[in-house]
């Protein structure tokens, strides 16, 4: 299993689109830094002050793993889509499953990779402007490089923050695994998880609107729990409008998780590989 996870690695590690996505993430977290930079000092006076604890600690810190799971949410779908694709239209399915390895275990090699990957992106994407905020702070922004709030409570979110992020992004990973599996077309995998991500949010605060049970349907949402995951507040504060709780939203995710998970596995163990039409 080790050494499959391993050539899954390296096979993602090899794939332009990935290696894109985390280029493409970087350059726009440089694009929201000159852009937060700009207002910062171009603003209206409360404008300004926003953008100022966006830029410096801790609130940098928050906001940069915002940024890495926005933008992580649409890539990685894709990535994992063409990834997984590709197996069924290069016919590599073919060449990995005779050699003996279960398929419950060439599956979950592949989504070992795309977690990795994930973190890579999230880490990547938010080294700029974790890097910057300490230069910023102190050449440009007037402020001190460094103002902790309780300091149990920042180490605390300092750990949790990043596992938070990635978590919040294992939802699209394992959504448009499944559908490139039950579809075998990389297409309609990112067509329905992208139009989930860009959907749902509007959707249940659609339904948050009517009230009554109609309200009540938006805490079964996959990718809008998952996204409550990396936008609860990291140093304490009050959970933003219409977002259900961190505990509620976990909850919903790892179920949501397992069930497609396994699902997807029975799927790839009883379905031949082979490819008729290629999408």
């Amino acid at each position: 299993m080790l050494q499959a996870v391993a050539v899954e690695w390296f096979k993602l590690r090899r794939l332009r689109l990935f290696r894109a996505s985390v280029l493409l993430g970087i350059a726009l977290s440089l694009f929201w830094l000159g852009f937060a930079l700009w207002m910062a000092q171009r603003g209206a006076p409360a404008v300004r002050e926003q953008f100022v604890e966006r830029l410096t600690f801790p609130g940098a810190y928050e906001q940069t793993f915002l940024l890495a799971g926005g933008f992580g949410e649409t890539f990685l779908a894709i990535v994992t889509a063409t990834f997984v694709a590709n197996e069924y239209s290069w016919g590599t399915w073919r060449l990995i499953l005779p050699t003996g390895l279960p398929r419950w275990q060439a599956l979950g090699a592949k989504l070992l990779a795309l977690l990795a990957g994930t973190v890579v992106f999230v880490l990547t994407t938010a080294f700029v402007p974790l890097s910057a905020a300490p230069l910023l702070a102190a050449f440009l922004l007037d402020r001190p490089a460094l103002v902790a709030p309780d300091m149990e409570e920042w180490l605390v979110a300092v750990l949790l923050l990043p596992v938070r992020t990635v978590g919040s992004l294992v939802a699209p990973v394992v959504l448009a695994l499944a559908l490139t599996v039950w579809t075998r077309s990389q297409s309609v995998a990112v067509g329905i998880t992208i139009g989930l991500v860009l959907t749902e949010g509007v959707l249940a605060a659609l339904l948050q609107g009517l009230g009554g049970w109609w309200a009540k349907i938006p805490r079964f949402f996959y990718l809008w729990n998952a996204e409550a995951i990396a936008r609860t507040p990291a140093f304490g504060g009050a959970v933003p409008p219409g977002m259900p709780p961190l505990g509620q939203a976990v909850l919903v995710v790892l179920c949501w998780t397992l069930v497609l998970a396994t699902l997807t596995v029975w799927w790839f163990e009883h379905r031949d590989i082979e490819v008729r039409s290629s999408s």
